[in-house]
């Protein structure tokens, strides 16, 4: 039987991931630009409403247009859970762990468990301050969300989680690559270039888009159904979160398999 993570395994993980510069930078950035893109889409909005067709307006989703920037919330988050294993392959640093707990896999718990953690705090806080700051914008038209409206709690706290997720895949990656820059690109590539892929496939059939990240992302996070050709390329939301869960179990047993093969 595994042994369990510590306490004090876990307040070490936790020493070291928040003592280092970039954590904290790179969740600042993805406030920064998530916000603001999502102020500018929903001001955009705001201002051609107007003159917006008839069907535009019939398609509208508010939290769709506030959630526009976590495109980049995603990739910083995912930078930040490659960053959060891989800096310490590429300097050595993982020795002294490795040397102090002989169990790889409590090892890898341990830092999956902080930083998966501090993601999802992260990620959730985010989600909130952006919703909160779409909300102030499309007020100008009467066009914000409610809290209590259909499907707006589950599309912010989904976010949150998405973010989270994403990063849990930059940290399998970045325990089974070991190396920043390679994990990152292919962090990179799962979420952005099999986007590519897949729509040159589409002549034939929508299922590899519906298994895509983004996918998952764009049902998860609005409040109404997609129409359409994007209608076509959407899971379900049950879908949705068993897509997240098998990214997330396929990519963390990855990433645990190559660290217990550690010497």
């Amino acid at each position: 039987m595994p042994e369990p993570v510590t306490r004090g395994m876990l307040a070490s993980e936790w020493i070291k991931l928040r003592s280092v510069r970039s954590t904290w930078l790179t969740l600042l950035c993805a406030l920064l630009f998530v916000l603001a893109f999502g102020l500018f889409d929903t001001l955009s909005v705001t201002e051609s409403w107007n003159t917006m067709s008839i069907e535009d307006k019939a398609s509208f989703d508010p939290l769709a247009e506030t959630f526009a920037g976590m495109q980049i919330g995603e990739l910083a988050f995912g930078v930040l859970g490659v960053l959060a294993v891989s800096v310490e392959y590429e300097t050595g640093t993982i020795r002294t762990a490795l040397s102090a707990v002989p169990r790889r896999g409590r090892v890898f718990a341990a830092k999956a468990i902080v930083a998966g953690g501090v993601m999802l705090a992260a990620g959730l806080v985010l989600a909130v301050v952006t919703f909160l700051g779409g909300q102030w914008m499309l007020s100008a038209k009467h066009l914000a969300p409610r809290p209590t409206d259909p499907g707006v709690l589950r599309s912010v706290a989904c976010t949150g989680l998405y973010l989270a997720v994403v990063g849990l895949i930059g940290y399998g990656l970045g325990a089974l690559i070991r190396h920043t820059a390679a994990a990152i690109s292919v962090m990179f590539a799962v979420i952005w270039l099999t986007y590519a892929a897949t729509h040159a496939v589409e002549k034939w059939t929508y299922t590899p888009d519906r298994w895509l990240l983004v996918s998952a992302y764009q049902t998860l996070s609005r409040t109404h159904p997609q129409s359409g050709p994007s209608a076509l390329r959407a899971p379900t939301t049950t879908m949705a979160l068993i897509e997240l869960a098998t990214y997330l179990l396929v990519f963390l047993s990855l990433g645990a398999h190559r660290m217990s093969q550690d010497p």
